[in-house]
């Protein structure tokens, strides 16, 4: 499952926050880019490197910004929205933070979201403790959702909103092997344990599916909503008198 398009419709249309924004998505890439711009939204889209830049603009049409978000070379006020999807934990915050607040246009917010998967049902709990039982970390993945932790609380963004949206994957038996068969314990066992295993989940399979149907997978689609207070910023910012301009 790409983990950005898998996002809801309306998750994205509740990110985004108003019709047709002026957006800038520091992280997602050109799946995040098209979707937006899918949307009709004024998409720019950051980029790390020259060669990412050129991908961008080839096969997405949103206008590429070379930088990071700890030093965006842009003006103030320039983007109703900063967009942040699977990548907020890899932000320096103490630096992204009062970048992204200055960018942001009075009234604007940044949204940031994650995908992880819901183990509350009961099939894939039962997965979890079987897998377990070869390697006691099993299913227990760091997505770096924990990050939107540190949202509450910033002087930049003293206001922030949260929501989640239920995703469901199809899990064919076969799909399912291959889940366990990428896990890392996997590596770790012999051909007997690999083939108890296999029998093992799909034992599971066997007992927790309906005739005729497959397996769903849940994920959840973890959202936040910061809007942006301009008060706390080191410098004073106000719009250029030339109105806005975006150098890339």
């Amino acid at each position: 499952m790409s983990k950005h398009n898998a996002i809801p419709p309306e998750a994205l249309t509740w990110l985004a926050a108003w019709p047709h924004a002026r957006t800038l998505a520091v992280h997602g890439g050109a799946a995040l880019a098209r979707r937006l711009l899918a949307d009709g939204h004024t998409v720019f889209a950051m980029a790390a490197d020259e060669p990412e830049v050129d991908r961008l603009r080839a096969a997405t049409g949103a206008t590429p910004v070379w930088a990071r978000p700890e030093a965006l070379p842009l003006d103030p006020w320039q983007f109703d929205v900063v967009l942040s999807h699977q990548g907020f934990h890899t932000m320096d915050l103490s630096s992204a933070l009062p970048e992204i607040a200055r960018v942001l246009r009075p009234g604007g917010c940044l949204s940031a979201s994650y995908i992880v998967r819901d183990d509350s049902v009961p099939w894939v709990r039962r997965l979890a403790a079987l897998l377990r039982h070869y390697d006691p970390v099993a299913m227990r993945g760091d997505y770096g959702h924990d990050s939107l932790k540190e949202l509450q609380g910033s002087k930049y963004f003293p206001e922030v909103e949260q929501r989640a949206f239920r995703i469901w994957q199809k899990v064919s038996l076969r799909n399912l092997q291959l889940l366990v068969a990428r896990q890392p314990l996997s590596a770790r066992l012999d051909d007997a344990q690999r083939a108890r295993l296999a029998a093992e989940v799909r034992e599971l399979y066997v007992h927790s599916v309906r005739p005729g149907e497959q397996l769903r997978l849940p994920f959840q689609l973890l959202c936040c909503r910061a809007w942006v207070s301009h008060e706390e910023l080191t410098s004073p910012v106000t719009a250029p008198d030339t109105g806005i301009k975006i150098h890339v």
